[in-house]
Formats: C-alpha cells, structure tokens, sequence
C-alpha cells in the first residue's frame, strides 16, 4: 500500500537470550536435563511431605518408591564435580524433608510403620548418593 512506512523494529527476543534452566545450568555447571531431573527429586519429597501432613499414608509409600526409583537413575550417572555442590545442597534439603516426614509419621495416630520404614529406606538411600556426591566434590577440590 503506498503511503506506508515500514519501520524497522527490533526484535522481541535479544538474540542471546537463554532460557532461565540453561542460565541456571551454566551457573551450577549441571547439564539442563539433569539439573531438572535433580529438582524433581526435590518436587516428590515435597510431595510425600504435604501427603504425610494430611496423613495419606498409602501415598507417601507409594511416592516414595517412585523417588527412590528416580534416585537410582539420577546416581546411575556419576555426579560430576561441577555439579557436586548443587547436588549435595539438594540432598540435604531432601534429608530435611525426610525427618519432617518421619515426625509425622511417628506422631500420626495411625498404624503407620510401613511407612517410617519406606520413609528410613529412602533417606539411607539419599545419605548414600550424598556421601558419594560429597566424595565427588571432594575429588574436584583435589583436582
């Protein structure tokens, strides 16, 4: 159409931009996948948390083994000493979360045992995976 002016406009989107799990990665030195993956852990321990506090125990058994299964896979791949400290702050959140957990079930009215003991296996699971992982950072301090 004439009379038209065509202005040009800069783009919306800079042409660096990243988005915030990637900025977030090459901050903690964690690939995107897995430092995803490591925060989910976190997300089903906050889970089993908000179901112990309404005292739905069948579900904290059961969200419990599926974190412990994720557990297994995120630690079938070494942690890398860059990622060493995000991982090692992630597991203690989780180890916290866990004696809150065990709290409640210790003091729910119900007949709750197999789930302290759910709630025991995954929390020496997580203290093994955490004694690695601060092995790891150790061994990157040394390098």
């Amino acid at each position: 159409m004439p009379g038209l002016a065509v202005h040009n406009r800069e783009p919306l989107v800079p042409p660096d931009f990243q988005p915030a799990e990637a900025k977030v990665s090459q901050v903690s030195g964690m690939l995107p996948g897995r430092l995803g993956a490591l925060h989910v852990l976190l997300d089903y321990s906050l889970e089993m948390l908000q179901q112990a506090k309404s005292e739905e125990w069948p579900d904290v058994i059961q969200t419990g083994a599926q974190r412990e299964r994720l557990i297994t896979d995120f630690f079938a791949t070494a942690v890398a000493p860059a990622e060493a400290d995000e991982v090692a702050l992630v597991l203690k959140k989780m180890l916290r979360l866990n004696q809150e957990i065990e709290m409640l079930a210790v003091n729910s009215r119900g007949g709750v045992s197999e789930s302290i003991g759910s709630i025991q296996q995954g929390r020496r699971a997580i203290l093994a995976y955490a004694e690695n992982a601060g092995e790891a950072a150790g061994a990157g301090g040394r390098e």
